[in-house]
Order: structure tokens, then C-alpha cells, then sequence
């Protein structure tokens, strides 16, 4: 007869402290390691993700820069035609100015023009939280400095604008619209083609402003305020051409920056 002796199972006595030292080390190494695998994949989603703002902030900075370049050339034709205007609007006799002239720079002189920065990706980045992504604090420095102008440039815009309203009330009593509709239907004088120097070879420019078109009004209380609005607009457009250039400088850093720190072609 074959007595059959069952297996022995060490009780919890029995067990060396060695196996439970095993036990713990195994279960330690698991944990640690599947923390250091999710960090290094989050750390990874990370730089991808700062890699794919980077790119789309180098994007609008560069389209920002393109605007700034188009924005100073045109208020710079502004600031003449309000220097311009100004300077005539001095003469003794006004009367004796061809009106074109007067028409012509007051066209340009009294535009209101205004800036707007494709801002969508640097405030997405810090609406979302998502700006952490970009560790490198020198370069945040540099894109936070670049919103700072941004904004600087847009309260000088909310601040001009009422000016420039109240100019034009100004303009509805010296001159007559549709002589300034004249320029808006030629396409070789309407200010959306002619973002360029006042050329005297403009066949076009020259016979408009060597024509004598009246004014409404000659009464020189009139212009001498509109001579001074003239001046005023040049002056106020003249601290924005400033800024541009500022602004338009830290652009360029932010993108060096970024093309630097993501390797951005």
C-alpha cells in the first residue's frame, strides 16, 4: 500500500525575511519603473507638442512681420500727406492752392488705418496652460515681451481712433465727398494701390491734384483747426511707426529663438 505524503507549504513563519525583501524589491522596481516609462512618454508628448507651437508661433510672428512692414510703408504716406496737408493748409491764401492738392493729401492724411497681430497660437498657449510646455525661460521672456508690444501698439490704436472720428466730422465741413470718391474709383489713386511714395511721374495723381476742385468752405478758423489735426494725426502715427519697428525687432528674436531651441527650418 503507497501512502501518498502531500507537499509542504512554508507557513508564514517559516518564510526568511529574504523573500519578503525579493518580493518588495520586485514590486518596487514594477512601480518605479512604470512611473519613469509614463514620464519619459509624457515628457515626450511634451516636446513634440512644444515643437508643433513653436512652429505655428514662428508661423504668425512671420505673417505679424509682413503686416508691419505693409503698416509702416503705409503710415508713413499717411505722415507726409498730413505734413503736406498741414503745410499748405498755412498758406496766407488757400484759395489760390490748386484743391486737388488739398483733396489729395486730406485722402490720405484722414485714413484710418489699423494694426492686427495673428495672436491665435500665443493665446491658445496660454489659455491652455500649454506655454509650461516651452522650458526654456529666456525665450518665454522674449514671446511675453513680444505680446507686451503687441498690446502697446493696440491701446495707442484705441487711444488715436476717437482723433480720427472726430477729424473726419471736421472734413465734412471743408470738402466735398465726391471729389474723394474720384480717387476711391481710380485704381491708380485709390489708397488700397498706392501704398507708395507720392510719385510727380503719376500722370493719373498729377492731373488730379493740378486740378482746382472747390472746397465747401474756405473760412479760416476751419482750417486752421483741420492744418492742426493734419499735424496731430502725423505726429500720434509717427509714435506707432516707432513701435512697429520695436515690435517688429522682437519678432524676429522670438523667431530666432524658437528656430534655435526646436530646430525649426
Amino acid at each position: 500500500m503507497e501512502v501518498h505524503h502531500h507537499a509542504h507549504i512554508p507557513t508564514s513563519r517559516e518564510k526568511k525575511w529574504t523573500h519578503y525583501f525579493w518580493e518588495f524589491l520586485m514590486l518596487f522596481l514594477a512601480v518605479t519603473l512604470g512611473f519613469l516609462v509614463e514620464n519619459e512618454r509624457e515628457h515626450y508628448i511634451e516636446k513634440k507638442r512644444a515643437k508643433e507651437y513653436a512652429r505655428l508661433l514662428a508661423d504668425d510672428l512671420t505673417f505679424d512681420i509682413a503686416e508691419l512692414n505693409r503698416s509702416e510703408k503705409v503710415l508713413n504716406k499717411i505722415i507726409e500727406a498730413g505734413d503736406s496737408l498741414g503745410r499748405l493748409l498755412s498758406a496766407d491764401d488757400v484759395k489760390k492752392i490748386p484743391g486737388g492738392k488739398l483733396y489729395y493729401y486730406e485722402y490720405w492724411s484722414g485714413w484710418r488705418w489699423s494694426i492686427i497681430s495673428r495672436d491665435a497660437t500665443l493665446q491658445q498657449l496660454k489659455s491652455s496652460g500649454a506655454l509650461r510646455y516651452i522650458h526654456n525661460t529666456a525665450l518665454v521672456r522674449k514671446i511675453l515681451s513680444y505680446e507686451e508690444s503687441v498690446r502697446v501698439i493696440y491701446m495707442l490704436q484705441s487711444k488715436y481712433e476717437p482723433e480720427k472720428a472726430e477729424n473726419w466730422n471736421l472734413v465734412q465741413k471743408v470738402f466735398y465727398q465726391e471729389y474723394f470718391n474720384i480717387l476711391d474709383n481710380d485704381p491708380e489713386l485709390t489708397r488700397d494701390s498706392t501704398a507708395r511714395n507720392f510719385e510727380v511721374g503719376n500722370v493719373q495723381m498729377n492731373r488730379f491734384i493740378n486740378t482746382n476742385y472747390p472746397l465747401y468752405s474756405y473760412d479760416k478758423n476751419i482750417l486752421f483747426e483741420l492744418k492742426n489735426w493734419a499735424y496731430n494725426s502725423s505726429r500720434n502715427y509717427r509714435v506707432i511707426v516707432r513701435d512697429i519697428r520695436s515690435m517688429r525687432a522682437k519678432a524676429h528674436e522670438v523667431i530666432e529663438a524658437l528656430k534655435k531651441e526646436y530646430h525649426l527650418k
